[in-house]
């Protein structure tokens, strides 16, 4: 018998979720994205790299997380989402749907419980301290 060979079919390994095949991976591509806005409008750029993320993407419509609502209502009102379709469909060549959200988590994961949302100022990264057990 050869060893190395697992016994019985093999398992499928856990792959985190991906586009399906052919389609674009839109989170991936945002960095590309956003330097082909600062070549078209560099205040469309600034907008969209200091308070949006891609949110979301299910093939046709890019859900844009904005940071809160004054961006969100700046960008529908600055004709910024006419430059972002006009770089997509120019650079990419690919014609999404722009829907925007807001999302103050900016992308990230929510944090973990820490008792408040402070600012954090002069504490050290709760990754970093153990956790001392419960009394």
């Amino acid at each position: 018998e050869p060893q190395g060979r697992p016994q019985g079919p093999a398992q499928p390994q856990a792959v985190p979720a991906a586009p399906p095949p052919g389609a674009v991976d839109a989170r991936a591509l945002w960095p590309n994205v956003l330097e082909a806005v600062k070549n078209r409008r560099r205040f469309t750029w600034i907008l969209l790299s200091q308070n949006a993320h891609v949110a979301g993407f299910d093939g046709t419509t890019l859900q844009l997380g904005f940071l809160n609502a004054g961006a969100r209502d700046n960008f529908a009102s600055s004709g910024s989402e006419d430059v972002l379709k006009q770089a997509l469909s120019e650079e990419f060549q690919v014609t999404w749907k722009i829907e925007t959200v807001i999302d103050a988590s900016g992308g990230q994961n929510p944090p973990g419980p820490s008792g408040g949302g402070g600012g954090g100022w002069g504490q050290a990264p709760p990754q970093s301290r153990p956790s001392a057990p419960a009394p």
